[in-house]
């Protein structure tokens, strides 16, 4: 592993320990290193870009401005605040021009190791938190005060008072589950994997702990352990149970995440067909009432509705493609490689999670997407050296080269 590489490693970490900045400005100076040493090596190296993610990437930085361009030539720009954050947000899908210079194995065990620091921590303040006295008072103070790296819960669940605690940069620990369940084979796999599954039970919100659980049935039917029959038979009743209590938590009355989530979503439906929005958008910046918070506001925790809002319906819908364009590109792979098909779908885990909070419009979703780019050109550039080498055989060998496993670095891809 190279120094630079364990930078990384130490972006990733302030990330998810300190995302918004609140206690040192180490993680925009960590980026700023990486990505100029990305810039660089590129340049230098030139090194081969996906055509999908020249697109994204392209894309990512130029449609917030389209949308700030909206909002002032209507008139809606009233929250330039957070325009200009959120532009300043976008620039962060530039650390894929690092994360391109690193090898897949060492991305992976990046990520790996990262989130099962977020996990103990997250585990250790839960735990103390339970002690209550002063050590829930001095958790829930801090979190209630600074908003920061972790938010304090206290949820109704289906008549049951729960509390918890959740990192706001705690859905990437659905990557480090996956990659711990599938990839590690080391003595304390059993440990981190219940580390990393606890990690998001005792977060207190129903999404991480419905992904977590769907994460670990589909790992299970995987693996085989009790016959095939069973294992079917077994799966499509704990899926059955998993989609039952799926609904009742979101169609649970007295639940006042619920309700804040459908009168929002009311609320954009109508700003959008009110004010004639549906195809050039509100603008980025702009506001509406928002029902579920009685107020006017510029964006909410559902990201999705809010990029429809903000930028219209066409342009929204491609931007959103945009987030989901790695799933699709790498669905080709997916049959030489459980794996790499799992690693993704967790990603798409990860979009939804992060689409029901404010994290997928920052710096947090950014680099999730820039990890996935990542995968998505070192697979495209080994697919682009397979062909060069077909075409320099003159057909020879074809059969037996198309045959063959695909490998990323370290990473076998079957």
């Amino acid at each position: 592993m190279r120094f630079i590489d364990a930078v990384y490693f130490l972006f990733l970490l302030t990330l998810s320990l300190d995302p918004t900045g609140f206690h040192s400005r180490l993680k925009d100076l960590l980026f700023a290193v990486l990505v100029i040493y990305g810039v660089i090596y590129c340049l230098k190296r030139r090194v081969y870009l996906a055509p999908i993610n020249r697109v994204t990437f392209l894309a990512i930085l130029l449609i917030p401005l389209w949308g700030a361009f909206i909002a002032y030539i209507t008139g809606e720009l009233k929250d330039s605040a957070y325009a200009t954050s959120q532009v300043r947000s976008m620039l962060y899908i530039c650390i894929f021009l690092f994360i391109v210079t690193m090898r897949l194995d060492v991305l992976l065990k990046a990520i790996w190791i990262n989130g099962i620091i977020m996990s103990i921590v997250t585990l250790v303040l839960f735990f103390l938190s339970q002690l209550g006295g002063i050590f829930l008072a001095a958790i829930y103070d801090y979190c209630n005060a600074s908003d920061n790296f972790t938010m304090a819960y206290n949820r109704n669940f289906l008549g049951f008072s729960v509390n918890g605690l959740y990192l706001k940069a705690g859905s990437l620990i659905i990557f480090s589950f996956i990659y711990n369940l599938y990839q590690y084979k080391g003595r304390f796999k059993l440990l981190f994997s219940a580390v990393l599954f606890l990690s998001l039970m005792v977060a207190g919100s129903r999404t991480p702990m419905l992904v977590q659980l769907l994460i670990l049935l589909i790992y299970l039917y995987d693996r085989n352990f009790i016959g095939k029959f069973m294992t079917r038979l077994s799966a499509v009743a704990l899926l059955g149970m998993l989609i039952i209590l799926t609904y009742m938590l979101a169609t649970q009355k007295n639940e006042k995440s619920n309700e804040v989530k459908y009168d929002n979503f009311e609320s954009y439906v109508e700003d959008i067909e009110d004010k004639g929005h549906p195809i050039w958008g509100a603008g980025l910046g702009s506001e509406f009432f928002a029902k579920g918070r009685n107020m006017r506001l510029s964006y909410t925790e559902l990201s999705y509705m809010d990029i429809l809002r903000m930028y219209g319906l066409p342009v929204g819908i491609c931007f959103i493609f945009f987030f989901f364009a790695p799933y699709f590109w790498l669905w080709k792979y997916y049959p030489r490689s459980l794996f790499l098909k799992r690693y993704t779908q967790g990603y798409v885990l990860f979009l939804i999670l992060s689409g029901t909070n404010p994290l997928l419009l920052g710096s947090i979703g950014l680099t999730a997407l820039a990890m996935f780019m990542a995968i998505v050109n070192k697979t495209s550039e080994m697919e682009k050296q397979k062909r060069e080498l077909l075409l320099e055989s003159d057909g020879l060998g074809t059969v037996e080269e198309e045959n063959k496993p695909l490998v990323v670095d370290n990473c076998m891809l079957r």
